[in-house]
């Protein structure tokens, strides 16, 4: 196999693209039924104003949730768009392989372990 993916087998290739196509299907149910619910608590309902505020207080979260479940949606997509190219398992930012058992655990991951904590520390 040509390309960056080479340090991964057909059947690792196999693996991920199972793994981040249920990752996909569970997280586009999560948005379906959180898009449901945002129209069940954005409807106007009988209560006073302490159940009001407690439905939009709820209705903020879920938004926020629905908003992370999003990006993690994309995430995947970019993913297994990556998989397709034969970037899959290569880290973004010193382009070298990303350890097996990080990309186990975050299947999505676009960075290796050093680089990521190197993002998340950087201002």
């Amino acid at each position: 196999m040509s390309g960056p993916t080479r340090h991964l087998d057909a059947r690792l290739i196999d693996e991920f693209r199972r793994r981040l196509l249920e990752a996909r299907e569970a997280l586009r149910q999560t948005v379906a039924v959180t898009d449901d619910e945002m129209a069940g608590l954005e409807a106007p309902g009988p209560g006073d104003a302490t159940d009001r505020a407690a439905s939009a207080s709820t209705a903020s979260l879920v938004s926020r949730l629905a908003g992370q479940d999003k990006r993690e949606l994309d995430e995947v997509a970019e993913a297994l768009r990556r998989l397709g190219s034969g970037a899959y398992g290569i880290c973004e930012t010193c382009r070298e392989p990303i350890a097996l058992p990080r990309l186990r655990a975050v299947p999505a991951a676009r960075f290796c372990l050093a680089c990521q904590e190197a993002e998340e520390v950087a201002p």
